[in-house]
């Protein structure tokens, strides 16, 4: 052996020993001591006015009642307090019911959708517009069946200065994880 290898060994060897010595001393007479205080919980973010108005309107948004809505559009019409008079007189009733195998489901059950809506902090967007992801289950009102949505939507709300929703828009994807091959 080297004596360069000798030296590594020894300083190996006693920091070793030290790390034991040093669990032991931490570890020595803890049954003596009181339990220690659980560390405070982390503080929650606090939602911004303008978050609070986004996640209410996102939830109206995608609210649906497809027995007695002609189209998703009518849940827009409800959250109409939430924007400006001149976006809200903006909103246009297509023609057309709506339509697709979910939305027929859910209306041959009399079920009511039911949202999960968060603020999505991860999109980039400006200052005054807060973005919003949403998704969501049909409920029956007897609670009898549930059906899962294979959509999701992220509505982006940007706000004026009196806090008023004075435009929006939104993109809906399939959900990954129920998308049909």
């Amino acid at each position: 052996m080297t004596r360069k290898t000798l030296i590594v060994g020894f300083l190996v060897l006693v920091l070793g020993a030290a790390a034991i010595a040093f669990g032991m001393m931490l570890f020595q007479g803890q049954d003596d001591q009181p339990a220690a205080e659980p560390p405070p919980q982390q503080e929650v973010q606090q939602l911004t006015e303008n978050e609070k108005t986004a996640l209410e309107a996102a939830t109206i948004m995608t609210t649906w009642h497809p027995a007695d809505d002609f189209n998703r559009t009518d849940a827009e019409l409800r959250a109409s307090h939430l924007l400006t008079d001149e976006r809200a007189n903006r909103i246009e009733q297509p023609e057309r019911p709506a339509t697709g195998p979910e939305w027929n489901e859910a209306a041959q059950h009399n079920a009511t959708s039911q949202p999960d809506v968060e603020i999505n902090y991860f999109t980039d967007v400006d200052a005054n517009t807060v973005a919003v992801f949403a998704e969501w289950k049909w409920i029956t009102d007897d609670d009898s069946a549930t059906i899962q949505s294979n959509e999701e939507r992220i509505y982006y709300f940007a706000f004026n200065d009196q806090g008023e929703i004075h435009d929006y828009t939104y993109e809906t994807t399939r959900h990954p994880q129920r998308t049909n091959p």
